[in-house]
């Protein structure tokens, strides 16, 4: 049998494979599943219901769980804690663990930087430095000390999701199968800028709660803060969202980061509701934060407060999201890979 990196990453078929090509049973695969995603134990050792040879040998062959990933971490003042983490592969990516009461929320990453070059966003400025792989995403749950509290996942972190489609969905697949982390789709929500092809697939699959990037319903405006737009249109986009719409328990969303001056206004408002009416969506408003590589403002409460009394005036459902970790580097668009 061929020496794998980890175990973390494999899903329950791929197990089995694994126990077949060493000459054991392939029923054992669910319970190694289920011990090392459900129970998140540190090691294989911990497991007490499968034959000790049997253990011995996958690690002897595959290696210990999590042996080869570090982090830092980063603890903000408001709770929420920066995962700083370097793996084999030389990769630097970043997750933040958000305690919001009985929501306890991880924001993983699903690559080392992005190269969606969205303005506003520090991560963008860093550029591209490879996808990462289904285990590098789950491993992100499982090596921190509060991974048995998270009960919320958002794929919101560095990179875009839609362009590590494969890796991304896999990983979706062990954080919501029974034999996985078993957390429910209706907790898990992926973010995206809206690559039409990685858009269209997601959509026939549903894997969990959707949020798309608009940031400007004027698709000019709209692709100098978001380069994707010209390949993957926001028109296209709803045409799609239409086609494929999501039903309950499942959830649509568009992220919107407001700029001071710059998509606050009365015609912004107006657009927002011609662009998306016949969807049944929510607008999550997202005051920018400030970092070192982009020269936007943060909005006033006054532009804030008229904004949303259009939105109201216009029928859109919106709610303002404060970032955490803000003091940390760890808000929304602050994401770099670095200490």
């Amino acid at each position: 049998m061929q020496r794998s990196t980890n175990l973390i990453g494999l899903n329950i078929d791929e197990i089995t494979d694994l126990l077949i090509s060493a000459g054991f049973n392939g029923s054992y695969g669910n319970k190694i599943s289920r011990w090392i995603y459900r129970k998140q134990v540190k090691s294989l050792n911990e497991i007490n219901d499968i034959p000790k040879r049997i253990v011995n040998e996958i690690i002897a062959l595959n290696g210990d769980i999590l042996s080869d990933i570090a982090f830092k971490r980063f603890p903000g003042a408001d709770g929420s804690v920066r995962y700083l983490f370097t793996n084999a592969e030389g990769q630097n990516y970043e997750s933040i663990f958000m305690d919001n009461g009985k929501r306890k929320t991880l924001c993983v990453s699903t690559q080392a930087g992005c190269r969606m070059g969205c303005k506003f966003c520090m991560t963008g400025s860093i550029g591209f430095r490879g996808n990462l792989s289904a285990g590098r995403i789950v491993e992100q749950l499982l090596a921190i000390p509060e991974r048995k509290l998270v009960n919320r996942i958002v794929l919101m972190g560095m990179g875009e999701p839609f362009d590590n489609y494969d890796e991304v969905t896999k990983a979706l697949d062990i954080f919501t199968a029974d034999w996985g982390a078993a957390l429910g789709k209706s907790n898990i929500t992926l973010s995206t800028v809206g690559i039409l092809n990685g858009l269209e697939r997601f959509l026939k699959e549903l894997k969990c709660n959707l949020a798309i990037s608009l940031h400007s319903p004027f698709p000019d405006e709209r692709a100098q803060l978001l380069p994707s737009e010209h390949k993957n249109p926001i028109n296209d986009m709803v045409a799609l969202l239409k086609r494929y719409p999501i039903g309950k328990p499942l959830r649509l969303s568009f992220e919107y980061v407001a700029l001071g001056g710059v998509n606050l206004s009365h015609e912004h408002a107006k657009a927002i509701a011609e662009l998306l009416k016949g969807l049944k969506y929510h607008i999550n408003i997202i005051p920018w934060n400030e970092h070192s590589a982009a020269n936007y403002s943060q909005p006033t409460s006054e532009e804030l407060n008229n904004f949303t009394r259009l939105l109201n005036q216009y029928g859109v459902l919106w709610t303002i999201r404060q970032s955490k970790g803000n003091e940390v580097g760890a808000a929304c668009g602050q994401m770099a890979g670095k200490n």
